[in-house]
């Protein structure tokens, strides 16, 4: 059932973005994930002029990464995340 769940979930990103991106709601997307599964949605909405940013962690993803406008390493971010203590 976890596979399924998860499908189901893609499945609503996909279709949160594009019927978003056919509302010209938004001009630039930030995509976080490993998934190749997304590949094909970032280069639909490239076609159509809006720019994905893929922000992954490390080196997961790359394929994704290299179908993007543009990527973001989290994973190297974090430490600038973490709460201060005093």
């Amino acid at each position: 059932m976890r596979g399924t769940e998860e499908k189901g979930v893609d499945t609503r990103i996909v279709t949160d973005m594009m019927s978003l991106a056919w509302a010209d709601g938004y001009n630039v997307a930030l995509l976080i994930s490993a998934d190749r599964d997304f590949v094909p949605v970032a280069e639909e909405l490239q076609k159509r002029g809006i720019k994905v940013i893929h922000g992954r962690f490390g080196v997961k993803g790359m394929e994704l990464s290299k179908k993007c406008w543009a990527s973001i390493d989290i994973a190297s971010l974090m430490p600038k995340f973490e709460r201060q203590t005093t």
